[in-house]
Order: structure tokens, then C-alpha cells, then sequence
């Protein structure tokens, strides 16, 4: 049975707002004051809206490929890959997010082995590698995406701190404003001046408008 891409998306947004809700709670509405615990609350919703991110980008490109539902009623497939199981996809697709030749088609061992779904720079080359009916839609709504790649940045940074993810995060200080930060999860309350609003409302509008653009 094909996927349903009402079912992804709808699964998409439930999470969204169950950890948008959470933002609220604890961020907006401070629930604790010792700072070693307010970062571990930032990191854990950073953490969870980029894991969010990218089983959806998982679920609807290899939805895509192995056939699907749009939400407007299109089925849509890949017509050199649609037999293959998700497993052989996901081969394919990290060998197209390395710039490497797909050579001869096999498992992987696990999902441990997949390539970064929601890294957008390497979607590009996955979806057009894939090529599904719908590569043109899906391009245009990944290829949208600007501030999830900061989300990225910021996750990778509060798992990972050290000097060169710090400078990274540093970088990207000109495109916001009150952008003090200790941690590297404090991003999420830096204002983006395109809404006069917390950069992780952002992240929560844009993955909803990319998502609903790639399941079109």
C-alpha cells in the first residue's frame, strides 16, 4: 500500500506542537532557575525538533520513492528504485549524499548506517539521485529551507561543544538579533528579526511550511 503522505505530515505536526508546547512551558515560562538545568531542557527540545525534522525527511523521501500519496491526491514513486526495500534506499541515498557512484545495490546493516536525512545540503543530491515523480516539488520545498540549517548547527554544537562548533555558531550571530549565549542551546531564545520573535518559533514555521511544500 502506498504511503500516505497526510499520515507523515499529520505525524509531523503533532510533534511539533506537543514540543512546541514544551518551549512554552519551560523556556517562555521558566520551570527551573540553576542554569546546568536549563541547558539540559534547550538541548533536549533542540535535540527532539531535529530528530522530528528528519524522520519526516526520512519518511517522506523514501515514501516518495518507494510510492505515496501526496496530500493534493498524486501518486507518485521512483521509477528506477520503487522495488528496493527502504534498507537498499537508504544505501543509495548515503552514497548520493557522499558524491559516490551508487555502484552495486545492497543493504545496509542497520539504521545506524543512514545518511543524515534532515541534513538539507545532502537531501539535494538524495532526492535528485532518487529521483522520484516528484523531484521537482520536493527540491523546491528542501531547497527552501535556510533556518533549519542553523537548527542543525546549534544541535550539532550543544552534543558536541568544543571551540570549532562554538566558532560555528558565532558565524551565524549576524542573521539574528539578542544573541548573547553561554550554551549553544541559548540560539533557541535569540530573535529572528524577520518575525521580532524566538528564533525557535522559526524553525517551527518553517518545518511546517517545508513539509507541507514536500508532501504536495
Amino acid at each position: 500500500m502506498p504511503t500516505s503522505f497526510n499520515q507523515v505530515r499529520n505525524k509531523l505536526l503533532m510533534r511539533l506542537s506537543t514540543l512546541d508546547k514544551a518551549f512554552e512551558r519551560h523556556v517562555v515560562a521558566p520551570s527551573v532557575s540553576r542554569s546546568v538545568d536549563r541547558y539540559a531542557l534547550q538541548e533536549g527540545l533542540i535535540s527532539s525538533l531535529w530528530q522530528a525534522w528528519g524522520e519526516f525527511c526520512r519518511d517522506v523521501v523514501i515514501g516518495a520513492v518507494k510510492g505515496a500519496n501526496t496530500t493534493i491526491g498524486t501518486l507518485v514513486n521512483s521509477p528506477t528504485y520503487s522495488a528496493r526495500t527502504e534498507l537498499e534506499i537508504a544505501f543509495v541515498a548515503k552514497r548520493l549524499a557522499s558524491a559516490q557512484p551508487v555502484g552495486t545495490i545492497r543493504s545496509i546493516a542497520g539504521r545506524h548506517q543512514e545518511p543524515t536525512w534532515g541534513d538539507v545540503n545532502k537531501l539535494i543530491p538524495i532526492v535528485s539521485g532518487l529521483a522520484p515523480t516528484n523531484v521537482a516539488t520536493m527540491l523546491s520545498a528542501f531547497g527552501s529551507a535556510a533556518a533549519i540549517k542553523d537548527l542543525q548547527t546549534y544541535r550539532n554544537a550543544s552534543a558536541h561543544i568544543c571551540a570549532d562548533t562554538l566558532a560555528m555558531v558565532s558565524a551565524t550571530r549576524v542573521r539574528y538579533q539578542d544573541t548573547s549565549f553561554r550554551h549553544p542551546s541559548d540560539t533557541m531564545r535569540w530573535t529572528d528579526p524577520a518575525t521580532n520573535d524566538y528564533l525557535w518559533r522559526t524553525w517551527i514555521d518553517e518545518i511546517d511550511l517545508v513539509s507541507d511544500v514536500a508532501t504536495q
